[in-house]
């Protein structure tokens, strides 16, 4: 299945961009032409109008030092909109209700148009300018250059005869043999190209033709009516045609359209050779859809859609993919997932409600190893929907400072995927979570930011569970917290008392026969913290070290918990933060006991200027008073003294270098049981290679190594001056052919991210390719290798071809290198290139 992201295209794709550019830039020139960068002070010079400047005896208007004036000329489509227009040249004849000759590096700007030239005539009778030789036209950014400019400037009507153009937005351009001027805002092109290939872009700057190039037979653009329409365009590469249509329409500006995008495909072992060609409909301006028919090899055809709206107070999409007859698995297979946000707020009403909705549905329990890109979840397995509501009540004052209440209400289901495989066991089954039918609740807080803090939360909730052999029932309970937070940011003390209680009313009896049981459990704790500074240098630099103690003391008395249901408890991840937790398990259905000091010491390195971290490491540890019954995992009381220790740490002293570990000892075994540790080499753009090494006791054993890397060529990073620059140069040779691809030099880079399991001596998810940066365009092959199962793996092949300026093509590996890679850095930055093209032919375009 392959789902298209592309969005309809902006001016920066039309099959020959000068569109919305030149009909800015020459339409403009009526009454807005310039050259250079003079102020305004010192574009006047001798006189103020033609008939103030002395006279030569044939009649020319002669000043050794150059002619210049300034007017107040209404800018086109403006209305009565006045903008100084600045003029300079070094001869200038004729008579003003006659003809008016310029001659000699004619310089005019008006705003942020320039213009240049050897010659501008004007002739009085049919207001028309004629401007010759070395025409260049310059307009944010954008240049145009051409031998002659023909305009009259009462109907906007005329032509450019062979321009030249390239544009800042995309730093691309090309040349056509004609552009006409056909009235206000319409223009037609005539043989034009289009292309970011440059002779920079070669070895040598040989010319010949560019590595790619948009051709087009004919395009006329409509600025008023937002709409161009090219016919004959072909995009060749190297020569050979690989994408063309024979009419094709597009938007002049970022605004949507309806029509067919780009095609793609995706390569792999599940479902062979699949071609998508995606159609978006451009519905109304807060609607869209994207319809994507599809055909596999393997699979057959099948149809992925989308469908989003935007609401004044609600907005939502609608994704499904039907594939009606699998001719692997013969039968039909497919996906729903629907989301909705929303509120119900009215204007004057303090109130808040909001509300969210989630519905996701699979076919079957394979789904997920036949189809496992673009699944809607994080956890391929699991899918829950939901329906939930929440409203915020007003502040209020009920003698313990000010508070904020809420009112929520939920139901939510699970979906499961389970493994069919022969070999699955139960190691590799998903445990169903349980569903909430429904789930109701109220949670108040105080909001004072002095004084004593408290917050109350009461919930009911309807547990049930697809396996119906699992215990389900009601449960209903409630937890209150007190507190009294003393101190400052330099020293804290904070004294808290919480109680919990819960209820159970069950569908079946408890081990001791009994249907209903309850419970009540008070926490006592006070949490101390501390953060000390100083100035400090180490490794040649001025910092800042802090020493930041922590202990918290906590009591919870024992209660036996065996018999009661667990329907949402689950034991805690143990990390920096979860130490400090007064409960060693989530959820409300188990809380352990607990006569212990949480203790934690962490020393950080700042930047005094900015604030960047450095450095840091710290230790946590705790030490029990009384042994802890209840434990995660059911494990025996434990009898020792000491928790298990954490160590931590991370920095980024030493230059273009990252590295952090997490290490979990157990004080009992004197053991590794748990360490993650890192490292990272990141010295400049493009180049970042990365390990990780995971371990967890009797469970896994990892080893990741993640890379981006130049391996032959050299590709200098180019700051904006740089890029700037060159796009002047490149628009100052538009007269020279563009680069060939024989002579083109470029850039391989590597990238890839193995996983290695130590545990099972294999590879699991690997990721590995090449790009190649030709400069104007770039290719990437990439495969990636998903474990679905013990002993299955999706294999996937991506091919892309990046016409820098233009559009990307083929099956995209941008958001797996994105996922997988860390540090990786696009070769071009995503505004230099559109990700999708302007609308194919349909049939009224025939």
């Amino acid at each position: 299945m392959t789902r298209s992201t592309a969005r309809p295209l902006s001016a920066r794709w039309t099959p020959i961009a000068l569109a919305a550019a030149l009909a800015a830039g020459p339409l403009a020139c009526s009454t807005a032409q310039a050259a250079d960068d003079t102020p305004p002070a010192a574009a006047t010079s001798a006189a103020s109008s033609p008939g103030q400047a002395p006279a030569s005896p044939n009649g020319a208007l002669v000043d050794p030092s150059r002619f210049s004036f300034n007017l107040d000329v209404p800018l086109a489509g403006k209305g009565n909109q006045a903008l100084p227009l600045f003029f300079e040249a070094d001869h200038l004849e004729g008579q003003p209700d006659d003809r008016l000759r310029a001659t000699g590096s004619v310089r005019l700007k008006q705003g942020d148009l320039s213009v240049r030239a050897d010659e501008v005539t004007h002739t009085y009778q049919d207001n028309t300018a004629r401007a010759v030789g070395n025409v260049r036209i310059s307009r944010r950014g954008d240049f145009y250059s051409g031998p002659e400019l023909t305009l009259k400037l009462d109907t906007l009507e005329g032509e450019f005869v062979k321009p030249n153009y390239r544009f800042a937005r995309t730093n691309a351009g090309g040349h056509a043999d004609l552009v006409e001027f056909l009235g206000n805002n319409r223009l037609r092109a005539t043989n034009s190209t289009y292309s970011s290939c440059t002779p920079e872009n070669t070895a040598d700057g040989s010319p010949g033709e560019p590595d790619w190039v948009l051709v087009t037979r004919k395009v006329t653009m409509d600025i008023d009516a937002n709409e161009g329409r090219a016919e004959g365009a072909v995009i060749r590469f190297l020569g050979v045609p690989i994408l063309g249509a024979p009419v094709l329409t597009f938007p002049l500006t970022d605004a949507r359209k309806s029509g067919w995008l780009p095609p793609s495909f995706d390569v792999d072992n599940k479902s062979g050779f699949e071609l998508a060609v995606p159609y978006y409909w451009n519905i109304a301006p807060n609607q869209d859809a994207t319809f994507t028919p599809t055909v596999s090899t393997r699979r057959g055809a099948g149809l992925d859609a989308e469908y989003r709206y935007l609401l004044p107070s609600d907005s939502g999409t609608l994704h499904f993919y039907a594939l009606p007859d699998d001719q692997v698995a013969n039968r039909s297979r497919g996906l729903v997932d629907f989301k909705h946000q929303g509120d119900l707020n009215t204007s004057g009403d303090p109130t808040v409600t909001n509300y969210d909705l989630r519905w996701r549905r699979l076919s079957d329990d394979d789904y997920w190893k036949d189809f496992p890109r673009n699944l809607p979840s994080l956890t391929p397995r699991l899918y829950d929907s939901h329906a939930s509501i929440e409203r915020q009540l007003n502040t209020r004052n009920w003698g313990l400072g000010n508070s904020q209440t809420s009112l929520y209400a939920n139901v939510q289901t699970w979906q499961t995927l389970r493994d069919l495989s022969p070999t699955a066991d139960a190691d590799t089954q998903v445990i169903s979570p349980y569903r909430r039918e429904p789930q109701l609740g109220v949670h108040s807080r105080s909001t004072s930011e002095a004084g004593w803090a408290w917050n109350l939360t009461g919930e009911f909730n309807r547990f049930t569970n697809e396996d119906r052999t699992r215990l389900s029932g009601d449960r209903l309970h409630a937890i209150a917290r007190l507190e009294r937070p003393m101190g400052d940011s330099g020293i804290a003390i904070t004294p808290r008392m919480t109680l919990h209680a819960v209820s159970y009313s069950l569908d079946r009896p408890l081990a001791n026969g009994q249907r209903e049981a309850s419970r009540f459990i008070p926490t006592f704790s006070i949490d101390s913290s501390a953060t000390l500074e100083r100035q400090a240098n180490f490794f040649g630099q001025d910092l800042i070290q802090t020493l930041e103690p922590r202990a918290e003391y906590v009591y919870t008395p024992y209660r036996n918990q065996s018999d009661l249901p667990l329907f949402d408890s689950a034991p805690r991840d143990f990390n920096q933060y979860s130490s400090f937790d007064e409960n060693a398990f989530t959820g409300v259905d188990r809380i352990s006991d607990a006569n212990k000091i949480n203790l934690g010491l962490t020393t950080r390195l700042l930047n005094p200027l900015t604030g960047e971290e450095a450095l840091r490491l710290g230790v946590v540890q705790g030490v029990l008073f009384s042994p802890q019954r209840i434990t995660p995992n059911n494990e025996a009381p434990s009898k020792q003294r000491l928790s298990d220790l954490l160590v931590l740490g991370s920095t980024t002293v030493a230059p273009h270098w990252t590295l952090n570990g997490t290490a979990q000892f157990s004080a009992q075994g004197h053991r590794n049981e748990r360490s993650v540790i890192g490292v990272r080499y990141s010295p400049g753009a493009w180049r970042t290679i990365s390990a990780d090494y995971r371990y967890t006791r009797d469970s896994n054993e990892q080893l990741a190594l993640g890379w981006q890397w130049p391996i032959f060529g050299k590709k200098p990073p180019m700051n904006d001056m740089a890029k700037q620059a060159v796009a002047e140069v490149n628009a100052m040779n538009f007269d020279k052919p563009a680069s060939g691809g024989s002579s083109c030099k470029g850039t391989w880079y590597s990238v890839g991210r193995l996983n290695y399991s130590l545990r099972d001596s294999r590879f699991a998810d690997t990721l590995y390719g090449f790009e190649y940066d030709a400069g104007c365009w770039i290719g990437r092959i990439v495969a990636e290798r998903l474990s679905v199962g013990r002993d299955q793996a999706s294999t996937r092949f991506m091919f892309q071809l990046e016409l820098v300026g233009l559009s990307r093509l083929g099956s995209s590996p941008l958001r797996a290198l994105r996922d997988n890679i860390p540090g990786y850095r696009l070769l071009r930055e995503d505004h230099s290139v559109l990700t999708a093209p302007s609308t194919l032919p349909t049939s009224s375009d025939d």
